[in-house]
């Protein structure tokens, strides 16, 4: 038994020792299968899965610009529904605001173009001009613009509008950008019979007053933009100079820079009217008096 017994005790240390390497064999197996794991989570993937290619996204289709649409039901819902008078420009309805004269004496028509970021009523311009105009014997148009290449397509339609109801002058009027897109207008289209400028501060327009064969006004407020007056005053000087050397009943060229008015003439918007009603009538009175005179000659 004593025998056995040492027998016993002498297996021990090796039967411990054997068991540790096992455990440590576990877990160093346990600890590479791990590693494993996690080196195949993080390494790239292979050359075929790289190459190919990534599956197409449907493109998003942009919605319509919705500004137009708000401010067709912003006017709408305003004092100027009732002038609201559509026009078709390529298939789709455009907004105008129609308003004959009131004067009893018609003597020509206005069509009105507004700047950019505003609309066909604006306060202080536009709205003012195209609802004060018709008591002086003008019928007034003024037209919802916008942005882009649509512009001189409008604008021509108004043009055929208007040259339906009057066989008097037709007047094209421009606020800011409409006014240069009035003068680029005038250029090409010879149913136009004259042309203000208000408040434009585009320097290509000193280039375009040459091409222009009909009177134009230019009008813009002294404390407008550095742009708007450093222009005015490069048009000042052709205008001046187209002036001396065509010397015609009807000039071609005037301006006037109304004192304390900024860009929408929000403090002088009375004195605005006082000043383009005064060159329409003067326009008028000597436009009649050019056909009258006419008229006198071809008399026998």
């Amino acid at each position: 038994m004593r025998q056995a017994s040492n027998v016993r005790r002498q297996r021990q240390p090796a039967v411990i020792a054997g068991m540790k390497r096992l455990l440590l064999l576990t877990l160093l197996l346990s600890y590479m299968s791990v590693f494993a794991a996690v080196d195949e989570t993080t390494k790239p993937a292979s050359n075929a899965a790289a190459s190919s290619e990534p599956v197409p996204v449907p493109a998003q289709v942009p919605e319509p610009a919705d500004d137009e649409v708000k401010i067709i039901a912003l006017l709408q819902d305003s004092s100027a529904a009732a002038d609201i008078q559509q026009l078709m420009v390529d298939g789709k309805s455009v907004l105008s605001l129609w308003r004959k004269e009131s004067y009893g004496r018609l003597r020509g028509a206005v069509i009105l173009l507004h700047d950019i970021d505003v609309h066909a009523d604006w306060p202080g311009v536009i709205g003012l001009l195209r609802r004060e105009l018709p008591e002086y014997g003008w019928h007034t148009l003024s037209l919802q613009l916008v942005d882009g290449e649509q512009t001189p397509a409008r604008i021509r339609a108004a043009l055929s509008f208007v040259e339906e109801k009057t066989d008097e002058p037709i007047i094209l009027l421009g606020h800011g950008a409409g006014a240069l897109a009035a003068l680029q207008l005038a250029i090409e289209n010879k149913s136009i019979d004259g042309v203000i400028l208000i408040g434009l501060g585009d320097s290509t327009a000193t280039g375009l007053l040459e091409k222009v064969e009909v009177p134009v006004y230019d009008i813009y407020g002294a404390a407008d933009s550095l742009e708007v007056r450093n222009s005015g005053a490069q048009r000042l000087s052709e205008g001046r100079r187209l002036v001396r050397q065509e010397a015609s009943e009807l000039p071609r060229y005037r301006q006037f820079v109304l004192v304390g008015a900024d860009h929408s003439f929000s403090q002088q918007s009375i004195a605005l009217l006082s000043r383009v009603r005064g060159w329409l009538q003067t326009y008028y009175d000597e436009k009649s008096s050019l056909n009258v005179s006419a008229g006198s000659e071809q008399k026998p």
